[in-house]
């Protein structure tokens, strides 16, 4: 069976973890996740980064920090994961969907300048499947409006734009650690920005709102969004051959697409050299069908995310024909770091012969 996704975790992480465990330590958040958080924080060309259980509670831990009032708006792209979307409705703020661009399926600036309002206060923008699309443009139309940028980078460790990693447009950016993602354990997610202060914030939010482990003063308002140095030592590990597992997953994009090319009825989206995938993303008409065939050939597939309009929860949002095209005719491939050649090879045989 070939799954669509599975993590790998490597010699160095099971023997990582194996010498924690046997020294007994506490596993609760300590040395090994301030670690981390540095040595992200390095990787990412960010001046801080806070640890969380998940990138869902990233990007609602900044929401919360940003003091927004009730009726503020959150602009949010159509085609993201759920939780991106679920997150503004937990801070009790007001959804806005925003449509894609044809030519890199992130958030289109020209939709999003027809969706602000004066009521607009936030953009969570989503680097979908690590391109990196119109950040600057984005970005761009944030200033002007004085409207807060947050980047949905679960998908983007490894993909830069003008030589900086993704994730330093705005105030800050979410990143997930969940099993499938480039860097994983098992959950986990983190926060990097660039603002001393918002850090701040952030750290006393996760941590009971306490500024010190152990001394139970409380001046302000904070949750237990603290994560286990396991997990932080798992992660640490993984980081040592970042570059590694970078070129891997571009090659594995790269041969698929070499072998799709020549299928006019298939649409990939070509990753640029500084955009790392984090899976293998195809478009065309009939993907039920094609799942069941690959599944009979012992090939698992997932079908990409569907548009959030599309969900009985979001169902009142009208008018986002590009995102409504692309994600409901499209399937996550195979992709896991250690696929073989072959295999890419024999899935892509099974496509160009069904579609």
């Amino acid at each position: 069976m070939i799954y669509q996704i599975k993590p790998v975790i490597g010699k160095l992480a099971k023997k990582n973890i194996i010498k924690y465990i046997k020294n007994d330590n506490w596993i609760t958040e300590f040395k090994h996740t301030s670690i981390f958080e540095k040595k992200f924080s390095k990787f990412t060309n960010s001046k801080h980064c806070i640890a969380f259980p998940n990138g869902t509670l990233t990007m609602y831990a900044i929401l919360k920090c940003l003091n927004l009032r009730k009726n503020s708006e959150v602009l949010v792209s159509n085609y993201t994961m759920v939780a991106t979307a679920n997150v503004v409705k937990m801070a009790g703020l007001k959804l806005r969907l925003v449509d894609i661009s044809e030519y890199d399926l992130c958030m289109s600036p020209k939709d999003l300048l027809k969706k602000i309002s004066k009521n607009t206060k936030v953009v969570i923008y989503t680097q979908m499947n690590g391109r990196v699309g119109q950040i600057n443009e984005i970005s761009k139309i944030c200033k002007k409006r004085k409207i807060h940028l947050i980047e949905d980078s679960a998908h983007a460790i490894g993909s830069f734009y003008k030589r900086k990693h993704i994730g330093n447009s705005g105030i800050a950016s979410s990143f997930s650690f969940s099993m499938p993602k480039l860097i994983t354990m098992g959950q986990g997610g983190a926060i990097i920005t660039n603002n001393k202060l918002f850090a701040k914030k952030l750290r006393l939010f996760k941590n009971f709102g306490r500024k010190t482990d152990g001394i139970d003063v409380h001046n302000y308002l904070g949750y237990n969004f603290k994560i286990t140095d396991l997990q932080s030592i798992l992660a640490t590990s993984q980081l040592k051959n970042i570059k590694e597992r970078i070129k891997l997953k571009k090659e594995i994009f790269q041969r698929y697409l070499n072998n799709l090319k020549g299928n006019k009825k298939i649409k990939m989206i070509p990753m640029k050299s500084y955009e790392t995938p984090w899976s293998v993303d195809i478009y065309f008409k009939g993907t039920k069908k094609v799942k069941k065939i690959l599944k009979k050939n012992n090939v698992l597939t997932r079908y990409v995310y569907p548009p959030l309009n599309s969900q009985k929860i979001y169902k009142n949002f009208k008018g986002l024909p590009v995102s409504n095209e692309y994600c409901k005719n499209g399937l996550w491939l195979p992709s896991s770091l250690d696929i073989k050649a072959k295999d890419i090879d024999r899935i892509c045989s099974i496509l160009n012969k069904y579609i």
